[in-house]
């Protein structure tokens, strides 16, 4: 096999053992639809619940390292600016 063969393998098992470690749930989805927005592939998500209905996420993209933070109320998901990223935009 060639070397550029195996990469490509490498890359395709990587993928789909990616998929199986993060699947996605019903209640997710508009966590990725986000994440899909603002074409970010979750290297890892953190998640925090801050009561029983509210939970926090802090996604760190795959290539970037750029990090995303996500507050979601039930099913209801909206990005959270940085204090950094809302001085930048002022």
């Amino acid at each position: 096999m060639s070397r550029l063969a195996t990469r490509c393998l490498f890359c395709i098992v990587l993928s789909i053992g990616s998929m199986v470690a993060t699947p996605m749930k019903a209640d997710d989805r508009e966590l990725q639809a986000i994440l899909l927005r603002l074409q970010c592939v979750p290297a890892k998500i953190v998640t925090t619940n801050l009561s029983p209905k509210v939970s926090s996420h802090e996604v760190t993209c795959r290539r970037s390292g750029r990090i995303v933070h996500v507050v979601c109320v039930e099913t209801d998901c909206r990005q959270q600016l940085s204090p950094r990223e809302q001085e930048e935009g002022q």
